[in-house]
């Protein structure tokens, strides 16, 4: 788990289309709001390399003490094809060890941090060295560069077998989770998760928008209004309510709606309220 419990953790993605964030002050004053708001996790990924520089000289506006609280997570491993410069031009993955080691040496230096929270590798990559990828990212936690490892879109049987060629325990597992999107609940990814004592990072929880719309969007706006939270609230409410708790990769940046949905961060879902959720995005009963 984090060094502190942040309620959710804030993925930057967004990043460039921002344009009130695009310099160094701006986006400074923005991770200032934002730590004392106590939103202090921050997912960060090799696909937005091209901001790391901004980054960097936002973060080296920030004082000693603030930039120690910052808690970045970088996934690696695929590069998109508009970085790929031979003339296949194909989107492939990566996890060799001098890549694996370029990356995080990289960000580190252009962020102007000493350590990231966690490294994930962003996908099961078919072509993988397991032993050598392992012993690599052993070396990035034993280095200080990383304080933790984990991954992102693993089945159970692929992140096993990484992990027997690894010293350091696998953290956490990042996938597309939301009330759309629960099928892991139901075929047994969870559990084996909590099984090997895996956190959940859940991506896309609010499916990028559209739970808001039809049956379901009504539904969260009634519950919404019962617990005096916004709609967003409740959706993260819906996975808070999971035992497990996985914490959402939220993408928006703007300052009201993550104070928002820090001020509805706690709230946890009966039962009733938690399978009317899913019954509505289904729209049919569990068995």
């Amino acid at each position: 788990m984090s060094m502190t419990a942040a309620p959710f953790v804030i993925g930057l993605r967004q990043l460039p289309y921002y344009d009130s964030l695009q310099t160094p002050e701006a986006l400074a004053s923005w991770f200032q709001q934002r730590l004392e708001e106590g939103l202090c996790e921050f997912d960060h990924s090799d696909f937005e390399k091209a901001q790391e520089g901004l980054l960097g000289q936002a973060i080296r506006q920030l004082p000693a003490s603030q930039v120690r609280q910052l808690q970045f997570d970088m996934s690696a491993g695929v590069i998109p094809a508009r970085r790929n410069d031979d003339r296949f031009g194909a989107k492939y993955y990566d996890t060799r060890p001098e890549y694996l080691d370029e990356v995080v040496n990289r960000a580190l230096k252009q962020l102007g941090l000493e350590q990231l929270n966690t490294f994930m590798l962003m996908r099961p990559d078919p072509l993988m060295d397991v032993e050598a990828t392992g012993r690599a990212l052993d070396t990035i936690v034993e280095s200080g560069r990383a304080r933790r490892i984990g991954v992102a879109n693993f089945l159970p049987a692929q992140w096993r077998h990484l992990q027997a060629a690894m010293q350091t325990p696998l953290a956490c597992q990042q996938m597309e989770m939301s009330i759309a999107r629960s099928q892991m609940l139901f075929d047994g990814m969870w559990d084996s998760m909590r099984r090997d004592n895996m956190a959940g990072l859940a991506g896309s929880p609010l499916w990028g928008g559209r739970i808001f719309e039809n049956q379901l969007g009504q539904m969260l706006k009634t519950m919404a209004d019962t617990h005096q939270v916004s709609p967003a609230g409740v959706a993260l409410a819906w996975l808070h309510t999971i035992p497990g708790q996985p914490r959402a990769v939220v993408g928006t940046l703007r300052p009201a709606r993550l104070q928002a949905l820090a001020h509805d961060a706690g709230l946890t879902l009966s039962r009733p309220e938690w399978f009317a959720l899913l019954e509505a995005v289904r729209a049919y009963r569990v068995p």
